[in-house]
């Protein structure tokens, strides 16, 4: 393997069967249409294609294309994840990245002919026209029209945006300084000052709920920053639309990511945005194009395959919804998001036997997660598998005490009772955490641990269209329940209904 640096502006363009290949411009093109990757994709599509078939390792890649420095696998896998995605999307499979466990990776060309590298001059002379055609079609977070120029302000976006995909709150933090820094070297950019926005969005959840709002107005500034610069950066408009409240004002959010779509269609944020606006509401098959959009965008956003995962549940779409969190399994099997989401979706879909065995692998548990809330969803899973009434009160028992800890136990609190008949503790949970009735619910999303806050004014709706929530919304209580929180409104004046009842 040849481990001298990946030089972009140096590589010569390459054929991979009938795909044409010019790192200069970071442009693919294939019968007839092209597209741009991004640097460090192509970086690493140029470093497999130099191996010729042979296995490339992890150290190998660092040192070509990321200068040697120290890279986590995280970053790694995301740049894979993306070239497997543009492989597809963009080159009709004629290439794929093959993982070699604990070696490395190498590139398989599909077919049987392999054409021979060469040079075209018409590719390389029409490279940079064609290049910026494609920019404006291509999925991603990045408007390549205003990249970073500087090197040191480009890495910094790049780093940033891995870090916001993971979503967790040191990375955020993380991602909020070098978005900061980056602005520091290029005030001019919109694309540094729109992600700034959208990564202070994030951490918004990441910090306690009295200072959410000097967060939100943070975000609200550098996504005005943004537009001011580029009036069509899709990262500000997303902002733009996120800087206003959630709860209770989901069509004016819908109407603001849609007007905002129609300017930047394949925007990540944007069509995450809508997906999860419609979620809310009860139209989960309205949401799952708009969520398939954003993931087609940014293959290893990992929180996005929990939210597709259970969309493609609430919408009735099994298999989907087991194809989405095994492939997220695939990638991040100790990321808890989508641990638990796995043990919810067996647990509730009849395997809770399968479910309670992966609960009790305490090797494969994720980290950072304190040993009672391993041992809360034990019970609750156990009562599912045995059935048993000690089991069962057992379970609720500990729902009594987990309820007050914080709104994402609460939700699964919810849930639970739901699920195994228990309805009116069910809406003594909700009353709470919809209406601080009965009992105060923490202002936390989960453990303290895990750093991650909740809001009262901000409530999720999404759990209500949970499947295994049947007899919640069948009980007499629950349309007073709907026109309280603002559903109601929403339906009437969108003129749609939740799909359980259309």
């Amino acid at each position: 393997m040849e481990c001298t640096p990946v030089i972009l502006a140096h590589e010569t363009p390459f054929s991979i069967g009938a795909v044409e290949i010019s790192p200069s411009t970071r442009e693919l093109r294939n019968n007839g249409k092209s597209a741009i990757l991004e640097p460090r994709v192509m970086q690493v599509l140029v470093a497999l294609h130099r191996a010729q078939g042979a296995v490339v390792s992890k150290d190998d890649l660092v040192a070509c294309c990321w200068d040697g420095r120290i890279v986590g696998d995280d970053a790694i896998n995301r740049v894979i994840g993306r070239l497997r995605h543009d492989a597809s999307d963009h080159a009709d499979d004629a290439f794929r990245v093959e993982t070699i466990t604990r070696v490395g990776y190498r590139m398989v060309e599909n077919g049987a002919n392999r054409t021979p590298n060469r040079v075209d001059r018409r590719f390389v002379i029409g490279g940079a026209v064609a290049a910026a055609a494609a920019a404006a079609a291509t999925f991603g977070w990045q408007n390549f029209r205003s990249s970073p120029a500087n090197k040191e302000a480009a890495e910094l976006l790049e780093e940033s945006r891995i870090a916001m995909l993971q979503g967790l709150p040191d990375q955020l933090g993380n991602a909020v300084a070098k978005l900061k820094r980056a602005s520091e070297i290029e005030p001019g950019n919109a694309e540094i000052w729109g992600t700034l926005a959208l990564a202070y969005t994030q951490q918004r959840g990441s910090v306690p709920a009295a200072q959410q709002p000097f967060v939100a107005e943070r975000a609200k500034n550098a996504g005005a920053r943004a537009l001011s610069i580029d009036p069509d950066n899709g990262n500000g408009l997303a902002a733009q639309a996120l800087s206003q409240p959630f709860f209770r004002n989901w069509l004016a959010m819908e109407k603001a990511a849609r007007r905002a779509l129609q300017r930047q269609p394949r925007n990540f944020a944007l069509n995450k945005l809508l997906g999860f606006v419609l979620g809310s509401v009860g139209r989960p098959a309205a949401a799952i194009p708009y969520l398939d959009r954003a993931q087609q965008a940014e293959p290893m956003a990992v929180g996005l395959y929990v939210s597709r995962m259970f969309t493609y549940w609430y919408a009735g779409r099994l298999d989907d919804a087991e194809k989405t969190i095994e492939h997220a399994a695939s990638l991040w099997p100790r990321y808890f998001g989508v641990w638990f989401s796995q043990i919810y979706l067996l647990a509730y879909t009849g395997r809770a036997q399968q479910a309670l065995t992966l609960v009790e692998d305490t090797a494969s548990r994720p980290n950072g997660i304190p040993d009672w809330n391993f041992d809360f969803t034990s019970l609750q899973v156990k009562a599912l598998a045995t059935g048993r009434p000690d089991d069962l009160e057992k379970a609720m028992e500990s729902c009594r005490e987990i309820a007050k800890r914080g709104e994402g136990f609460a939700e699964n609190v919810i849930l639970f009772a739901g699920a195994v008949g228990r309805i009116d503790d069910a809406y003594r949970v909700l009353d709470a955490y919809y209406f601080d009735r009965g009992f105060k619910i923490a202002d936390k999303r989960w453990s303290t641990e895990q750093g991650m806050y909740g809001n009262r004014r901000e409530r999720d709706t999404h759990f209500l269209f949970h499947p295994a929530l049947l007899g919640i919304r069948r009980d007499p209580r629950f349309p007073g329940l709907t026109k309280a929180i603002g559903l109601d409104d929403y339906w009437q004046r969108s003129g749609t209904k939740p799909d359980y009842v259309a």
